[in-house]
């Protein structure tokens, strides 16, 4: 066994042996936030979170490096609170600014980032504020930056991050309580996407939208890592944040990485090529298809669980999509098992609903595997007649003629052009693919004129999180209609709106399992959206621009995939090389 091997299983299992917790969530190729508590903080609330050993590190004895990586657009905004993109939240988001909690990479248990306890009573969930963390501007942390930065995501694209509380009561200056009408199991998984902003910074208030901040120039978040430069389609480059909180004896106090530089490469091929010349540390979109390439070039491949997922939505309020039967006939077209096989060397598991393996005890996958027989395993046979009879009963004439539309990427590039191809193989559909730039998808995905009124089938991924409400709340909730939310297929359902509502008040794995069973089957059937599998997160790493690649872990959400860079509070540093 090579050691890449025992690395990628040593991670796998740990990952499926978690329990779920949280996390950002949204809209892959780049992100949005989620996540979610363990079966024990849900019940009980309440965790300490330092980790520190025995054995101090010291400053002199850290070696220091630049690290390259690549990304595949621009982050699409630098204003933390409202960002809905992984390619953002990876960035910016995650280098720069920091939550109350936030997950460890396995997702078995939070751990405190800005928060160093809480606890709950009924609805009423209380938080003490790490004390002498300082912002990038210098001002000092306290209860009433944390009220302003919950109160600012209200009304944006991640409002339900804080929808569920009614009010914040700033008890000290390193203590807050949030009043909820009701008890919310993923309280830990929602704020652990809010990022935590001062109070104070001119151009910068509770409406975002409205505000004239320069987010682009400087960062003023807690993370470990400064603004440095940004240069759009060029590069986004970082440095140290000297006066970082963390004062634990594990790892260094600041950064061991004089640099970090993300460089803007759209094409995948032309990151493959920079990563294969060694110009970059590494990449975490490697076409699955062709990993066999990086045996014999630089770079090693290290994978592990995900918990997103791929999907394609249809525009369920537009004839003949409106039909179930004509969304079912689409959904049993697409070859999915060969895909899986095909383009992803079997390393990706299939299914019928937006639930995934990586959320462990929530996914069944015996059911599983009962609900794609059901509902959405290839049959073009009843496929085709199901389309037919859905089009007579809408009075369209074939071949109908549809579009679809995905964002660069090579991998979903060729699953999206196999269902094109299989659409277009039919005599009653004639099917078109459009590919474009993520950052030019995704405004046109939340925009209330754009998708919310088109006819496209839109692929995509979703990063989904550690809890299973952050796999389905965002999309499938009727309160989460672009642009508050990410439904942009105008989706409306009162059973799975009750449904989200019940998984979000009960307390307790146990309890909460059977809930999302009902949902995963509620979407086969249902069909806004055609879930298609969770791919292993693959990231191919330059062993010459790590010390160890042992100690490079991805992370199951893309939204997070450079935290392994340096997050001692949760366990993950890595190191330049000798």
């Amino acid at each position: 066994m090579s050691r890449s091997d025992e690395h990628e299983r040593s991670t796998r299992r740990r990952v499926l042996a978690a329990m779920g917790s949280g996390t950002v969530v949204g809209l892959a190729g780049c992100a949005g936030q989620g996540g979610e508590e363990t079966e024990t903080e849900s019940e009980s609330g309440g965790g300490e979170t330092d980790t520190q050993t025995d054995e101090e590190v010291d400053p002199s004895d850290v070696q220091t490096g630049e690290f390259v990586a690549s990304a595949a657009a621009n982050p699409g905004t630098f204003d933390p609170t409202v960002i809905t993109d992984a390619t953002s939240n990876s960035t910016i988001g995650a280098f720069s600014y920091e939550t109350l909690v936030a997950p460890l990479f396995d997702l078995s248990e939070f751990r405190g980032e800005l928060a160093t306890d809480w606890s709950v009573d009924g609805s009423t969930y209380t938080f003490q504020i790490r004390e002498g963390v300082t912002f990038h501007t210098g001002k000092e942390m306290t209860a009433e930056d944390v009220a302003f930065s919950l109160e600012r995501t209200r009304g944006t694209t991640n409002g339900s991050d804080v929808s569920w509380f009614d009010s914040t009561n700033v008890l000290g200056d390193y203590e807050i309580e949030l009043e909820a009408p009701d008890p919310h199991a993923p309280y830990l998984t929602n704020l652990s996407a809010v990022p935590i902003l001062p109070n104070d910074v001119d151009g910068v208030s509770t409406s975002p939208g409205e505000d004239d901040f320069a987010f682009t120039e400087e960062s003023i978040g807690t993370g470990p890592f400064l603004l440095d430069t940004f240069s759009p389609e060029d590069r986004v480059v970082f440095t140290p944040y000297e006066d970082y909180w963390y004062d634990g004896d594990d790892y260094p106090t600041t950064a061991p990485w004089d640099q970090v530089t993300v460089r803007v490469i759209t094409e995948q091929v032309t990151q493959e090529e920079a990563m294969a010349n060694g110009e970059l540390g590494m990449i975490d979109n490697a076409a699955p298809f062709e990993l066999q390439q990086w045996e014999s070039q630089t770079g090693t491949v290290v994978a592990d669980s995900a918990v997103g997922y791929d999907f394609v939505t249809y525009p369920v309020e537009v004839s003949p999509y409106g039909n179930n039967k004509f969304r079912r006939g689409l959904t049993k077209l697409i070859p999915r098992a060969e895909i899986i096989e095909a383009i992803f060397g079997g390393r990706a598991t299939g299914l019928a609903g937006p639930v995934s393996p990586g959320l462990g005890a929530f996914f069944d996958a015996e059911r599983e595997q009962e609900l794609i027989q059901e509902y959405v395993a290839e049959d073009k046979g009843e496929a085709v007649s199901l389309i037919q009879e859905a089009l007579d009963e809408e009075g369209v004439e074939t071949p109908f003629q549809m579009s679809l539309i995905t964002n660069v990427n090579r991998t979903r590039e060729r699953w999206m052009e196999v269902i094109q191809q299989a659409f277009d193989d039919t005599e009653v559909l004639s099917a078109e693919l459009e590919v474009r730039a993520f950052d030019d998808l995704v405004p046109f995905l939340l925009d209330p004129e754009g998708a919310a009124q088109s006819s496209d089938v839109v692929g995509i991924g979703w990063t989904g999180g550690s809890d299973p409400n952050g796999h389905v709340e965002g999309l499938l909730a009727s309160y989460n209609h672009v642009p508050d939310g990410f439904n942009w297929n105008l989706y409306e359902s009162e059973e799975m709106d009750s449904l989200i509502e019940e998984g979000q008040t009960t307390v307790g794995t146990e309890a909460r399992r059977p809930i999302y069973d009902d949902i995963q089957e509620l979407v086969a059937d249902d069909l806004p959206m055609a879930n298609m599998w969770t791919a292993e997160k693959l990231d191919v790493v330059n062993p010459d621009a790590v010390d160890d690649v042992n100690n490079w872990q991805p992370h199951p959400n893309s939204s997070n995939r450079y935290d392994t860079l340096y997050s001692p509070h949760l366990d993950q540093v890595t190191y330049p090389p000798q």
